[in-house]
């Protein structure tokens, strides 16, 4: 029998989406995602954080060096912001586990296995990981393997600043948006032009497939598809942070269309549609729970950009309407602390499936809006 999450109360008091900040209820759902990471990785045998819980099945993923990666900066955000000292152990455990199943360029496949073919945009979520460790610890290892990631990056894009070699499903996407961003921070770091020029080769070459309401084709993990949130959220990361990283802002400005979009388009209960089609037609009645999360965050810089209360409010209620549906009191620990693919749970996204992304990126939307709400300093770590 299939146990369905009871939802819980939501981060905001009074049961008011775009309500106050409430820090006791606020910190209660952050300290259950981070519970639930630490089981994820406990159920990878501690090696790697497992892909996520199928709840069908009743069991754990193996581990996943992708999300893993970028879960790294996550967990080392939340262990200063909150006071967790073992995360950053856990964290620089996890950047180790990922040398050991890098191949000797440095990249990584989409599963652990070190014959399989690497995946590039998988190798650029690892590189955020290994420069979070590199900069908490200091240990040139770290540096040393994201800098021959990133040289391996380099060398096998396309003229066209698109990777097409090394795509998973064997389809180029716009989301490697985010490896350009996490070349410009490897760059940041070792100065290499190699770095910096695969970067914005493939920034311009995105911003080509952007069209003029904000919207990206070749944005869907398949061919033909409406992209998800979660994947339209990734292109307006990678534009942002490389626009600022490059102080440019057309790649600014080109990932802030894309977020108006989508702020234009939540549910005053919070909720998005979790696929949008060309001119912004929602294409299902689900809604993608780690494409809320991602954009809760990227309203909420915008937010500290230019002082709009809008965009404040839309993290509120997105954060809101995803900690309403994450369960805090099973028994499972598969289910507990988690966040869902989908709402409601058979969803089009990660059907009946409780990846880890979906809790890194509820936890960088918390740790945000902590951030926001009580003025406090910059998140360390990127990723």
């Amino acid at each position: 029998m299939v146990e369905t999450p009871r939802p819980r109360a939501a981060v905001h008091a009074n049961g008011a989406h775009d309500s106050a900040f409430d820090p006791e209820r606020y910190r209660t759902h952050l300290l259950a995602a981070i519970e639930w990471i630490r089981s994820a990785h406990r159920a990878a045998g501690g090696t790697g954080i497992s892909k996520g819980y199928d709840l069908v099945r009743r069991r754990w993923a193996p581990w996943y060096p992708e999300t893993t990666g970028y879960t790294i900066p996550t967990l080392l955000n939340a262990a200063s912001v909150v006071g967790l000292p073992d995360l950053e152990t856990l964290a620089l455990g996890l950047a180790d586990d990922l040398v050991a199943a890098a191949s000797p360029e440095a990249a990584v496949g989409h599963w652990v296995n070190q014959r399989a073919a690497p995946i590039v945009f998988d190798t650029g979520q690892v590189i955020f990981g290994w420069l979070a460790a590199h900069e908490a610890r200091q240990d040139p290892r770290y540096l040393s393997m994201a800098a021959l990631a990133g040289d391996w990056l380099a060398s096998v894009q396309d003229g066209s600043g698109a990777w097409k070699a090394h795509q998973y499903l064997g389809v180029t996407k716009v989301i490697d948006t985010r490896v350009a961003w996490a070349l410009l921070e490897l760059w940041r770091r070792t100065g290499l032009a190699a770095h910096r020029d695969a970067a914005v080769a493939n920034l311009e070459w995105a911003l080509g497939e952007q069209t003029p309401d904000g919207w990206f084709q070749q944005c869907a993990f398949r061919p033909r598809e409406a992209p998800f949130t979660h994947t339209l959220a990734y292109v307006a990361e990678g534009l942002l942070e490389s626009g600022r990283l490059l102080g440019e802002r057309r790649y600014v400005a080109a990932a802030q269309r894309t977020v108006d979009a989508l702020l234009d388009r939540q549910k005053p209960d919070g909720r998005l549609a979790g696929t949008f089609g060309p001119g912004w037609r929602a294409q299902s009645r689900s809604s993608c729970l780690t494409g809320n999360c991602q954009l809760a965050r990227l309203w909420l810089v915008f937010f500290q950009r230019d002082g709009s209360e809008r965009y404040l409010r839309g993290a509120r209620r997105a954060i809101a309407f995803v900690a309403a549906r994450q369960n805090l009191t099973s028994g499972n620990a598969g289910i507990r602390g988690a966040i869902a693919g989908s709402s409601p749970l058979y969803g089009r996204y990660e059907r009946l499936k409780y990846p880890n992304w979906a809790a890194k990126f509820f936890l960088d939307a918390l740790l945000a809006l902590r951030q926001v709400e009580r003025g406090g300093e910059a998140l360390r770590f990127a990723g």
